[in-house]
């Protein structure tokens, strides 16, 4: 049985990201199970006017704790939430959800595209925020594996 007191105790290691292998895991399994959040919405100020917030936010969900735990140990940023199921949810299971956002998701969005297939365009959109890049042969200066389009 899995030790569920030390989940609150993780603390984030700077340690160098220098091993591929699980980079790569860790990529592809957010590139199958994970969520990203990239959204603009209104809220409105105490004083009646609104403005424009953006929400840019990586997220994973799965019942197994020890497979989100493993995440985590590899990209060392975010947090490990626990959400159980509400009043009268039949047939759902508690979930652990592991959460990074803003400046940390910029961080992951760019280890990770090297390795993503499926969220590999919201993952441009979050360098793109952050980094004010217009293009993706911008991008393409950067990251060497890219090649822009010819046309």
């Amino acid at each position: 049985m899995l030790d569920l007191e030390r989940v609150g105790e993780m603390l984030s290691r700077n340690l160098p990201h220098d091993n591929k292998d699980l980079i790569a895991y860790a990529a592809g399994l957010f590139d199958g199970e994970g969520n990203i959040n990239y959204a603009q919405y209104k809220c409105k100020k105490p004083n009646g006017k609104t403005y424009l917030k953006w929400n840019v936010a990586m997220e994973i969900a799965m019942t197994d704790l020890g497979c989100i735990k493993n995440f985590y140990d590899i990209v060392k940023v975010g947090s490990i939430h626990f959400k159980g199921i509400g009043k009268g949810s039949l047939g759902k299971v508690d979930q652990w959800r592991w959460r990074c956002s803003h400046q940390k998701a910029l961080h992951l969005a760019k280890l990770f595209l090297p390795y993503s297939t499926v969220k590999r365009e919201r993952l441009f959109k979050i360098i793109n925020h952050y980094e004010f890049i217009k293009s993706k042969e911008s991008l393409g200066k950067k990251f060497s594996f890219l090649k822009p389009k010819k046309t």
